[in-house]
């Protein structure tokens, strides 16, 4: 046999043992990258089980394996979302919510004495709205979504002797004596400093900037 014909079918044997090892990879195999993703996939989404990950990559990554699932947050990750925001809100304020709220209301006198393990327990428990507003005037309060109960009144303009401050800080010194001059008279008919929907501070602001 001549060395051409040997060459020649050297040549072939290479091309056939090349094409075996082609053709005998899982066409539809995941790559290492694909694969990984898919496992912390599963991990963080807690369908992972006990599952090791070459025991994962032996099962979920060979032949017909589909690659992860889009980052796109799925109904159920969405859901539990919003149960564990619920869940939250069931179990009541953070103490970071809490202490903001005490600290407000000691500074707008609405804590009426009371101690901070008592007013924990009355103001920050379950459903508790995170009041937290800053009666500083720096950070003026939202827009109020209730009406002022029947008999409240608010001051018309900024006192006078607030007239230098930054506005609002004028308005919410001003709101804070009318507040406590309406306390004293017991005139305030149960509506407090801050609550919910809008509270004196945040109606009496509003009623100041549309006068303005």
């Amino acid at each position: 046999m001549s060395i051409r014909t040997l060459t020649a079918f050297a040549g072939s044997a290479i091309i056939m043992s090349v094409s075996a090892v082609i053709f005998s990879s899982p066409a539809n195999a995941l790559t290492m990258k694909e694969c990984s993703a898919k496992y912390q996939a599963a991990k963080d989404a807690g369908t992972l089980g006990n599952m090791k990950w070459n025991d994962f990559r032996k099962t979920q990554c060979g032949d017909a394996s589909a690659p992860a699932p889009s980052s796109q947050p799925t109904k159920s990750a969405k859901a539990a979302k919003n149960t564990t925001a619920a869940d939250n809100q069931a179990k009541g304020l953070s103490m970071k919510q809490c202490s903001a709220k005490y600290q407000a209301a000691k500074e707008a006198g609405t804590d009426n004495g009371m101690k901070w393990n008592d007013f924990r327990k009355a103001e920050c428990g379950p459903g508790a709205d995170p009041v937290a507003l800053s009666t500083d005037g720096d950070k003026e309060p939202p827009a109020p979504t209730i009406a002022a109960p029947k008999g409240v009144k608010f001051p018309s303009a900024i006192s006078a002797k607030y007239a230098n401050e930054p506005a609002g800080k004028a308005r919410m010194h001003t709101c804070l004596d009318q507040y406590h001059a309406l306390k004293d008279a017991n005139a305030l008919n149960g509506l407090k400093w801050v609550q919910k929907g809008g509270g004196y501070y945040s109606l009496c602001n509003a009623r100041l900037k549309g006068n303005s």
